[in-house]
């Protein structure tokens, strides 16, 4: 059970961090891509919101790692600050679909803006897919809770 608490919370952490890293990522990047004034205000919100995440990840799973997830209790408290965490992840994530959204369409209007519409769908692509990972080995430790409870 350790381990699957671990691997949880590191793929938890690992996402956090992602988000982190793509919000400089893209900051960096906006300077050299053609965009819309109100996309690029919405790209640098939601480079906003991803760092604010990236953040409340990292301070949340803080505490997590000298949990020794013995108890069911325990384990119970990890699932539910990783479950919280990933709620916080994905309302970010459908954010991100919007502005894709939005890019595709100015992209299939003028193809000149289709390098934004690539920086941003391969981040939000690339974020998707850790959170995926994320979700899916906090769902495992949950099921490994319940199964031990039978």
């Amino acid at each position: 059970m350790r381990n699957a608490t671990q691997s949880a919370i590191a793929n938890v952490r690992d996402c956090g961090a992602q988000m982190g890293t793509t919000a400089q990522a893209l900051r960096a990047a906006l300077p050299r891509v053609r965009m819309a004034v109100a996309e690029r205000t919405r790209t640098l919100e939601l480079c906003e919101q991803f760092s604010a995440v990236a953040s409340e990840v990292e301070s949340g799973v803080a505490g997590l790692d000298a949990i020794s997830a013995e108890s069911d209790d325990e384990i119970r408290e990890v699932v539910h600050t990783l479950s919280t965490l990933e709620a916080q992840m994905m309302q970010v994530l459908a954010a991100s679909t919007l502005l894709v959204d939005s890019l595709e369409q100015s992209a299939e209007r003028d193809r000149a803006n289709e390098p934004a519409y690539v920086l941003i769908i391969e981040a939000a692509a690339s974020l998707l897919h850790s959170f995926q990972k994320a979700k899916s080995s906090t769902e495992a430790l949950r099921a490994a809770l319940s199964e031990r409870r039978r």
